[in-house]
């Protein structure tokens, strides 16, 4: 009796949010709401009154309430708060039931579940309240269909969008990754690290966490959910478009990943139209990529992006992302000539009743991102910078800093490029950084190794052709893994994502103070029998 909550209307991106004290569970608060809409002219009638509310509320003449008797109403019950954050579910509210005014659709807990135009009568809203493999909230996938949520319609593209794609002579508009990289079509063990360690850092979003999220900013469970009913591309917000930036560019910085307090930190992102992730590569974030003109004129504007940078080396890539499609696009210029072709829209976020973590739009922005970076050292290096400071008090620069000025080679006697790579290879990760700077060859060396993620000072080597038994309870394989890795030539297995085991908290870079943080679990192998 005494579950509290909130009844919630969006109207004009406004929240009214409304508090129950009790019988907030959804055969009490739950159903009641969902009457209340299923009256006649129930939208139009809830729209006319927060219309009238919203028109008083901008009428500076209109009497004003005091701040604090409105916060002793509302915590009654009796009265509203407007705010324009969603609200979340905390320690005290354990449900949260939204009218979305603005887009037709009755939210529980932030997770869009029916249609206010076809609302399912009592018996079945209680049926439908289900659970992802996941195990977020979510909607039954035995729910029809005329129930559900309706996703927004593509928006219009005009013609003078695709203008680009259409006077540029296409090479082909549903190439592979393989082909348009002029790689194999099999992934090597390498890229087969990439491919893994992205499909769990992805997996771990897609786990709601009301621990995480709060009033300013939601976990990223909740906007990936807010991004799929985005209407299009200009009204994404800055939350959600870091949200989706940052996932995309999981595949291109450096694989270095560790907790927070051992000082690894990767660059904030800063809301740009393009995203120029790499000197070759940039990001444009999008909408209805599975829609033709939609994926037509993402690709026109990242062609138009490159074609801007008159000092952009050889070809270049761009890649348009949702979240749940990507498509990536190769830009081939000479003296004389510029075309392009491109993937299809490749499906990225799997489905949260997925049977596997494996996508073909994860693949191809791993082996993407795995391609030779020059600039990688360098980014490496910054990426480490306050944690090689504070073991090294007395260093007057960082690696970043003198990674441009090492001399070409150092005085001793000429060893071939691979002993100087096994010699590398033995070395803790902030040791390879330094080795780097004694010399422009050792810093191809070290480029090299830091190609390998590194997780918690551990390099991930393979993936072992079968997962522990811990990681196949339930669904759990969507969003754990397991690597052979070594550290300073010490073998061991590292374990991402199972929370029973760990004793390590893995930092995935997203906004700045809210990144998702991930279990690891290492176990040294200390019988050379048993690696």
């Amino acid at each position: 009796m005494g579950t509290r909550g909130y009844y919630v209307y969006r109207y004009r991106n406004i929240y009214f949010i409304y508090y129950a004290n009790s019988d907030s569970y959804p055969r009490g608060l739950g159903i009641t709401m969902l009457q209340s809409m299923r009256q006649p002219n129930a939208i139009a009638k809830e729209r006319q009154r927060f219309q009238e509310i919203l028109d008083r509320l901008r009428d500076t003449s209109y009497p004003r309430v005091p701040k604090e008797l409105r916060r002793a109403r509302f915590d009654k019950g009796l009265d509203f708060i407007p705010q324009k954050n969603r609200p979340q579910n905390d320690g005290c509210i354990e449900w949260i039931y939204e009218i979305d005014l603005d887009r037709n659709i009755f939210h529980i807990d932030g997770i869009p579940f029916y249609s206010l135009e076809c609302l399912p009568n009592d018996e079945d809203f209680i049926d439908y309240i289900s659970r992802d493999h996941h195990d977020n909230l979510a909607c039954s996938r035995h729910c029809p269909p005329e129930h559900r949520y309706k996703k927004p319609a593509p928006p219009i593209v005009s013609d003078s969008d695709l203008a680009t794609y259409q006077s540029l002579e296409c090479t082909g508009h549903d190439v592979t990754l393989s082909h348009l990289l002029a790689i194999s079509d099999t992934l090597s063990q390498d890229e087969h690290v990439r491919v893994s360690l992205l499909e769990t850092m992805i997996g771990q979003c897609m786990v709601r966490s009301n621990d995480r999220g709060n009033n300013h900013w939601p976990d990223v469970g909740q906007m990936i959910c807010d991004i799929e009913i985005t209407f299009d591309h200009n009204q994404i917000t800055d939350k959600e478009w870091m949200t989706a930036c940052s996932m995309a560019n999981l595949a291109f910085i450096p694989q270095i990943f560790d907790d927070t307090c051992e000082f690894i930190f990767h660059p904030e992102l800063r809301r740009m139209e393009f995203t120029w992730v790499r000197e070759d590569t940039v990001i444009w974030i999008a909408t209805h990529l599975d829609d033709e003109r939609c994926l037509q004129a993402s690709i026109s504007r990242l062609i138009n992006a490159i074609l801007e940078q008159k000092n952009s080396p050889g070809d270049c890539f761009g890649v348009a992302f949702s979240v749940y499609h990507c498509a990536i696009v190769k830009v081939v210029r000479d003296a004389h000539t510029t075309t392009f072709s491109h993937t299809a829209a490749l499906q990225f976020l799997p489905s949260f009743n997925a049977y596997s973590p494996s996508t073909p739009g994860i693949t191809a922005l791993a082996r993407l991102g795995y391609r030779v970076d020059p600039a990688l050292f360098v980014s490496a290096a910054k990426v480490c910078a306050w944690k090689i400071r504070r073991n090294e008090h007395k260093q007057s620069r960082s690696p970043a800093q003198g990674a441009d000025e090492v001399p070409p080679h150092i005085g001793c006697t000429t060893l071939p490029f691979e002993i100087w790579e096994e010699i590398a290879l033995n070395l803790h990760l902030y040791d390879v950084l330094a080795f780097g700077c004694a010399s422009k060859l050792f810093r191809e060396v070290a480029s090299m190794v830091l190609r390998y993620p590194h997780v918690c000072g551990y390099r991930l080597v393979a993936v072992p052709t079968r997962k522990p038994e811990s990681l196949r309870i339930g669904y759990c394989f969507l969003r754990t893994a397991s690597f052979t890795a070594e550290c300073a030539s010490i073998p061991a297995t590292v374990i991402i994502g199972l929370r029973d085991t760990s004793y390590h908290m893995m930092d995935i870079p997203f906004a700045h103070r809210y990144s998702p943080y991930v279990p690891v679990s290492v176990e040294e192998v200390t019988n050379v029998e048993d690696v």
